[in-house]
């Protein structure tokens, strides 16, 4: 099982950190006087992201959050980062938002996982993941969408939204195109927990909502940015 520390926070460029945390990964955005995150790991993570930002950021106040999806190990942190910077706002693909509010949920189910757990490694997996509070409410209540290809600005960064669907439906990937980087999310990794893999890689199927599409979209993306560096939803990250 993870121990509850983050393994790393490297700096990827000026202003631009990746925190590798127990079991998934968030990244803190700094400049123009803000601090900004693409995703918020589980709710039990929450100390480690905010010691996180003030490490990257120091005293920068939080002004949004990109979210890549609606699972809670990348959504944990999200609401009570709101009640400290109420005037912060949240941002994901325009078809994750029914997910990101709980309208509707698309999530790894108990079917899906039972089968699994006679492998150690699935059965640790879990464990952590309900220790950190995958269970959990993280509804997250005015999400605002954006469409694929959408740009825009966090904390002085340019963003590329890219919609990467099958892992969920709207799941979005975020390119910071002047860093000639890429928040992949969980679309594509570069290890897991339940995976003897290590590199470039989808996730284990029983993960995915689509998953013929989520497998598609990893092979597409592992193309398209093998010259950028890889900031995966979990594993290290990949320098080109």
């Amino acid at each position: 099982m993870p121990a509850h520390r983050v393994r790393s926070i490297e700096r990827v460029a000026e202003g631009v950190h990746f925190v590798e945390g127990p079991a998934s990964n968030w990244i803190v955005l700094s400049g123009d006087g803000t601090a900004s995150l693409i995703d918020a790991g589980y709710p039990n993570d929450i100390d480690l992201v905010r010691s996180s930002v003030r490490e990257a950021a120091g005293d920068a106040p939080l002004a949004a959050i990109a979210v890549t999806h609606g699972h809670s190990d990348h959504t944990g942190g999200i609401n009570p980062l709101l009640a400290e910077y109420p005037g912060a706002i949240v941002l994901t693909g325009d078809d994750e938002l029914a997910n990101v509010r709980r309208d509707v949920t698309y999530q790894v189910t108990a079917g899906a996982v039972l089968p699994h757990l006679v492998k150690p490694r699935f059965a640790r997996w879990l464990r952590h993941a309900i220790q950190a509070g995958g269970l959990q409410d993280v509804a997250v209540a005015n999400p605002t969408g954006l469409a694929d290809g959408a740009s825009f600005e966090l904390s002085g960064h340019r963003v590329r939204a890219r919609t990467t669907p099958g892992h969920t439906p709207g799941h979005t990937a975020y390119e910071l195109v002047d860093e000639r980087a890429v928040a992949s999310g969980d679309a594509l990794v570069t290890g897991h927990a339940v995976s003897r893999a290590t590199g470039p890689q989808a996730l284990h199927p029983m993960f995915h909502h689509d998953r013929a599409a989520a497998l598609a979209a990893a092979g597409e993306l592992a193309r398209e940015w093998a010259d950028r560096t890889l900031l995966p939803g979990h594993g290290p990250l990949l320098r080109r």
